[in-house]
């Protein structure tokens, strides 16, 4: 009987027990099991191809090298899904604090023609900074990626796990705290 036959048979505990022990080819059967789904994730999350690939690859990468001192304690799927996760929300917070950067360096090089306007550009900007790091996290993290990442409310659902109408909570929570410590501008927080 073939070797990868054996390995098709064992559950994803046994391969990952086997992974431990330097098994190179439960390894692989592990990674052939699961890369289809995680790819097919990933995209859905990050619509890049390429991305998908290189942050899969970084999670078996990341398991491989850990294999040793990594208990998995749910299903070797969740613990990949679980991962998946936190590095597209990585991914996001990168993103957004790349786009919070590109805007800052906006205010810096082009609004000195007027200090005044200059001046309350920034003073906002500190506000609505020091008002996001206020929010308890879980608020945070579903505003910037309802906001920032333009995700839809049932996508950051499935990134957080946590239900839709919690997401919408955390966003309705964000914009109240938001607007009350910027009412004091002539703009609405939307």
């Amino acid at each position: 009987m073939p070797q990868s036959v054996l390995y098709a048979g064992l559950s994803d505990s046994q391969l990952f027990h086997l992974v431990k022990k330097d098994d190179i080819k439960a390894f692989e059967e592990l990674y052939n099991r699961h890369w289809p789904g995680l790819i097919d994730a990933a995209y859905r999350r990050l619509q890049s191809r390429q991305k998908a690939e290189d942050l899969i690859q970084d999670i078996f990468v990341s398991l491989y090298q850990k294999r040793h001192t990594r208990e998995i304690t749910t299903s070797v799927k969740a613990y990949l899904y679980q991962a998946l996760k936190f590095k597209v929300l990585n991914i996001y917070r990168d993103e957004f604090t790349r786009s919070a950067c590109r805007k800052d360096l906006f205010l810096n090089d082009n609004c000195k023609t007027d200090s005044a306007d200059y001046c309350e550009a920034r003073e906002l900007n500190t506000r609505i900074m020091k008002t996001l790091h206020s929010l308890p996290q879980k608020c945070r993290e579903a505003f910037l990626l309802s906001r920032e990442a333009n995700l839809s409310n049932r996508d950051i659902s499935v990134g957080m796990n946590i239900s839709v109408s919690t997401v919408e909570k955390h966003i309705g929570k964000a914009l109240r705290i938001l607007k009350n410590n910027l009412r004091d501008y002539s703009f609405m927080v939307d």
